[in-house]
């Protein structure tokens, strides 16, 4: 049975209502929303957003993959791009290192630095988005990138600590990505070391298993990611109010407008 937050397992689709935060506060229902991209939904699923009732679509992703899969309409929502990316795909890159000895290891690791460098380089690119988020009048929102784990992750895990939801709680969100996306990491894996085995003409049980595992790695999600992340913001912030104000130009009185529209 799939917590009462997720609407579509298939597409990461869930939303922030439902968490308390240390005041004892909670997020309201039907309100923040997140998940992957959109591209191959059946009817019944398209009927699931309609739902939702969506005001915004925030689509994160760079421009070739906005491209290749491009965000379906709903209903009147506007639908932003506001890339939050390197022109290069890192996680691309990472998985072209998938044959390597120890390739697992050495994927985690890239991963690490991946969201390591979202706080310590990359950070002024989540600016817009904040901005359109914390903005009553764009809500219901709904942010996604092409898996709705790393980005759409980080950006999940930003607005849950601004609105001081425990640590805890926080990376039990980001984890849930792992028992929703887990069947269809099992589909690409299997179909991954059938195409491996072919192009190096062996047969699948010879196929590195080591390989397997690095592709698993690069699917779903892993607590030293996320971790990377906190470790980030407390060493080159301070707080996650700090960034909050300092890089993504949210002010206390900005949150606290969207606190008077987001928490019961």
């Amino acid at each position: 049975m799939n917590p009462p937050n997720v609407h579509l397992p298939s597409s990461n689709l869930r939303e922030l209502g439902g968490y308390q935060t240390t005041d004892g506060k909670t997020i309201k229902k039907g309100l923040l929303y997140r998940c992957g991209h959109m591209s191959e939904l059946t009817p019944e699923q398209v009927g699931i957003y309609q739902e939702q009732k969506l005001q915004t679509i925030i689509d994160l992703r760079r421009d070739d993959e906005v491209a290749d899969r491009p965000t379906p309409q709903f209903g009147n929502e506007t639908n932003m791009h506001l890339s939050v990316s390197d022109p290069d795909n890192a996680f691309a890159e990472a998985a072209a290192r998938a044959h390597e000895p120890d390739a697992a290891r050495i994927i985690l690791g890239e991963a690490v630095r991946y969201y390591t460098e979202i706080i310590t380089h990359n950070i002024h690119r989540y600016a817009p988005v904040m901005d359109h988020i914390f903005n009553p009048e764009n809500l219901p929102v709904l942010f996604h990138c092409t898996a709705g784990k790393d980005r759409t992750g980080f950006v999940a895990a930003a607005i849950l600590k601004f609105l001081d939801v425990p640590d805890d709680v926080v990376i039990e969100d980001y984890l849930l990505t792992n028992e929703l996306l887990q069947e269809r990491a099992n589909e690409r894996v299997f179909i991954w070391r059938e195409r491996l085995a072919a192009e190096r003409g062996i047969s699948e049980n010879e196929v590195d298993p080591e390989s397997l595992v690095a592709l698993r790695t690069l699917m779903l999600t892993h607590k030293d990611m996320i971790q990377a992340t906190f470790t980030a913001v407390a060493e080159t912030f301070g707080t996650w109010h700090d960034l909050r104000r300092e890089a993504l130009d949210v002010s206390d009185d900005k949150l606290e407008t969207f606190k008077s529209h987001v928490l019961i």
